[in-house]
């Protein structure tokens, strides 16, 4: 399977990553925002036969410190306006200490600038990712480590 275009940046604590990676680096990640457009993201991945990556950022200021494949994404209202995401993932891999800047992700660029591209052959600048942007998640295109991976 190949990786799909777009990837979820999100921070996760140092202890939560650690706990995750002493299991094989399986799992689940949860949150209490509804990550919508995330789980919209997953099935139109899933869809193409595609698989969405999910980055994992740690400390302040956050670095990248590992990646996986969504195997799945759920998004449940437990009361009115009270939501949970579950997010699960295969086994996580380290990210290259050459690609742990921030930095080196850029925010998924806004549908009219990608129209352009596609029809004008004209590609704008891009923005970095920043800390600001991963609180719940980030939408960002899928680094080039994984797309060569996949």
């Amino acid at each position: 399977m190949t990786a799909y275009p777009y990837c979820i940046c999100t921070s996760v604590s140092d202890k939560a990553l650690k706990a995750l990676l002493e299991v094989g680096g399986k799992g689940s990640f949860r949150d209490d925002h509804p990550w919508l457009v995330a789980q919209d993201l997953h099935r139109h991945a899933e869809s193409l036969g595609q698989q969405l990556p999910v980055l994992f950022a740690v400390g302040m200021p956050a670095t990248l410190s590992h990646w996986g494949y969504i195997e799945t994404l759920a998004v449940v209202e437990l009361h009115r306006a009270t939501w949970e995401t579950a997010c699960g993932f295969a086994a996580l891999h380290p990210v290259n200490p050459i690609w742990t800047s921030l930095d080196s992700v850029f925010l998924k660029p806004g549908e009219e600038q990608l129209k352009r591209e596609r029809l004008e052959g004209i590609r704008q600048h891009r923005y970095p990712l920043t800390n600001a942007e991963l609180h719940p998640y980030a939408i960002c295109e899928t680094p080039p480590f994984i797309l060569n991976e996949s």
